[in-house]
């Protein structure tokens, strides 16, 4: 159930629709808690979420924040539960922890001012994949060699470069304070795209690692049954 509380409550946070560092007046609330016991009952940890929406004086747009907290993590001093706040809406972050940290923070802060300023939007877009590139190893002079050189490497797949030559031209014009609209639609999919290209590289690789561990662990499991259901009472195996 979604509360809409009589009493007005404010919370600081930087909009980031309009980039102002604001107090903000919490519209929507919704909590859940749920607790989790170990060592036959003997010990529990109660984990915490809060979802609320926070409308900005300023512009008069909302943001979705997501609170989580449990019992396990106090503060030192007044031992009250330590909040871990994350900004859903406007999407401002990244979900995956694969991703270099330099990589991820500069995409991020690209992200932060999506809706404020498209040309420095496209600009840390850029110094997103260039700084991919690096880590990577790529050779070239420009973005555009660096990504082609990762193609024909295999680390990015052949059909990512025909998009590549789109994001050279719009890097460029940015970077070069070039006339040019950047509109809202052509900044989400220079976004989208990076996104995929960080994915790739970054994400994917340990996802299939995982899948391929947990199938290891599926095969050794189902082997080790077979092989146990294989034998009688006697521990003979059986023909």
């Amino acid at each position: 159930m979604i509360i809409i509380s009589e009493e007005e409550i404010y919370h600081v946070l930087v909009c980031y629709h309009c980039a102002n560092k604001t107090q903000m007046r919490q519209i929507a609330h919704f909590d859940r808690f749920e607790s989790e016991s170990f060592n036959g009952n003997q010990y529990s940890i109660t984990f915490y979420t809060e979802w609320d929406v926070y409308l900005c004086p300023v512009c008069d747009n909302v943001t979705l924040l997501k609170t989580t907290k449990n019992t396990e993590e106090r503060d030192d001093q007044n031992y009250d539960l330590v909040p871990t706040e994350t900004i859903l809406y406007p999407n401002v972050s990244l979900d995956e922890s694969g991703i270099p940290l330099n990589v991820k923070n500069s995409f991020e802060a690209a992200l932060r001012i999506k809706n404020v300023e498209g040309t420095l939007c496209a600009i840390g877009i850029r110094r997103t994949l260039e700084m991919m590139c690096k880590d990577k190893g790529a050779s070239g002079k420009t973005l555009y060699l660096k990504l082609k050189d990762l193609s024909d490497k295999g680390v990015l797949p052949p059909i990512l470069t025909e998009m590549t030559s789109v994001l050279r031209d719009l890097g460029n014009a940015a970077a070069h304070g070039d006339e040019r609209e950047f509109s809202e639609e052509l900044i989400e999919s220079m976004i989208k795209f990076t996104n995929v290209i960080l994915d790739y590289v970054y994400n994917l690789p340990d996802k299939l690692s995982e899948i391929q561990k947990q199938l290891s662990r599926t095969v050794n499991l189902s082997v080790s049954f077979e092989g146990a259901t294989a034998l009688d009472t006697s521990g003979e195996e059986k023909i």
